[in-house]
């Protein structure tokens, strides 16, 4: 049995716990702030601390330092429902053994639990998170959701070190400003972040430009060119869609990352290569390996640390905080003071399906706020511009849906009559309507799901998943 002490404020989190650790066989202690946290790892020595970054008093990064300095060793996991990429920064300098957003996962907990209680020594990483610099200067990764959170505790552990990251997602999901976030993170802040999108470049002008040439190394190379892999000294090389480099370069790539030198086109001199590298692309390069499109020994020499960026429409709740970070970026590009959305706007983008992911959600919220004509965003300033036409009141689909539905309620009775009209009736007849009122949809916009969650006032997904069911 294992001493287990929650410092929260929360009553109902101590309690959940307390449940919890009696179901594991350990043994709750709980403090409500930190002065009293600190006075109860001094006394009752526990083994283990769950400890909430926002108490009275003494906050909870504070506690963590004096947790260490007075009883290294002693696992703690910081918590927090306000995660920021600092915050998990913050906490992981300070040695702490893991980081969790609120609201808090149960099995995660006991995985933790089990981890930290069998193990001799905590989990150490070590960050130096730059300050200072232009305001907006650095990347902007926003997100309570669990996936977020996972990849803010990923950055950090990877800021100080040079493994090769591999950084995957859907186009616009904000891959490089994850690799920004890795280097303005780590020790090479204060070197040079040199970006380059593969896809981009003319095949024929990619080599000069990844490597730079001499004098004359070919026809109009009349002066000689530094490339970005000398541009990026001893900073981070951020290749973007590296699915898109040509076989030949990605043969000569390799021998680069295995030797840590290259030559410039039209030179024999070597020339070192400092620079951590970041890679990204948003095809499946396990895929394109196995189609023959990308080199085998290339991916697994990339790969060694591989980040998973979620799509927006799988982290929906961070919409609302993406809307304001992305409402002052907008107001200060056109001019504007828009300083609050209405919750309209909030429930309309909800409802869409961002194919384009934050960067799509980045020029909707511009351009809404350049046709905005005061100080607060209404539905009638939303500029979508993307996907089917929103379905106004009176339209043919919402006529067909009525129609369908003039046609429901006798087709359910009859149903429920011919079941069990005594066991679950209401159930029974919720499910039969749900369904019925999704076909209704479906056919009135002629399969088109996302017109029809938009009708229906779902998202694509909870649509998708209902259909599934």
């Amino acid at each position: 049995m294992a001493r287990v002490l929650i410092a929260d404020d929360e009553r109902s989190i101590c309690d959940a716990f307390a449940l919890l650790l009696a179901d594991e066989g350990h043994a709750p202690l709980t403090a409500s702030t930190g002065e009293e946290a600190l006075r109860m790892v001094r006394d009752q020595r526990p083994d283990m601390v769950f400890l909430d970054v926002r108490m009275p008093g003494m906050d909870g990064l504070a506690v963590l330092k004096a947790i260490q300095e007075s009883s290294p060793g002693l696992p703690v996991v910081v918590m927090t429902a306000y995660g920021t990429l600092d915050t998990a920064a913050e906490a992981l300098r300070n040695k702490a053994f893991d980081y969790l957003g609120k609201p808090l996962d149960l099995a995660q907990i006991r995985q933790l639990l089990r981890r930290a209680l069998h193990t001799p020594e905590p989990l150490e990483a070590t960050t130096r998170v730059t300050a200072g610099g232009e305001p907006g200067a650095r990347p902007m990764l926003v997100g309570q959701s669990a996936s977020m959170q996972e990849l803010f505790k990923s950055i950090v552990l990877l800021a100080d070190n040079d493994l090769t990251v591999l950084v995957q997602g859907e186009s616009g999901v904000g891959k490089e400003l994850v690799a920004r976030a890795i280097h303005d993170s780590g020790a090479r802040a204060g070197e040079p972040f040199v970006a380059v999108n593969c896809a981009a470049i003319p095949e024929q002008l990619i080599e000069s430009e990844l490597f730079g040439h001499e004098r004359g190394a070919f026809t109009d190379a009349k002066s000689a060119r530094t490339g970005r892999f000398e541009a990026a000294g001893g900073g981070t090389l951020f290749l973007d869609e590296i699915s898109e480099l040509p076989l030949h370069l990605q043969s000569k790539l390799l021998r680069v990352l295995q030797e840590r030198s290259f030559e410039r086109v039209g030179s024999v001199a070597s020339l070192p290569f400092r620079a951590r590298l970041v890679c990204a692309s948003n095809r499946d390069l396990a895929a394109a390996v196995a189609a023959s499109d990308f080199r085998e020994d290339l991916y697994h020499r990339i790969n060694i640390v591989a980040l998973q960026v979620p799509p927006l429409r799988e982290r929906l709740e961070d919409l609302p905080e993406l809307v304001q970070a992305l409402l002052r970026r907008a107001n200060h590009e056109v001019g504007k003071a828009v300083i609050a959305v209405e919750q309209a706007v909030l429930d309309r983008l909800q409802r869409h399906d961002w194919p384009g992911n934050v960067r799509e959600l980045e020029h909707v919220i511009k351009r809404s706020v350049l046709r905005a004509r005061g100080p607060v965003l209404s539905v009638h300033d939303l500029s979508l511009e993307s996907g089917p036409a929103p379905l106004e009141a009176g339209g043919p689909e919402v006529e067909r849906l009525l129609a369908s539905l003039a046609q429901l309620a006798p087709a359910l009775v009859e149903a429920v009559r011919h079941g069990d009209p005594v066991d679950g009736l209401h159930d029974q007849a919720i499910g039969r309507l749900e369904r019925a009122l999704i076909d209704a949809a479906l056919a009135a916009t002629d399969g088109n799901q996302v017109a029809a969650a938009r009708l229906l006032g779902m998202s694509r997904t909870t649509l998708r998943a209902k259909l599934a069911g």
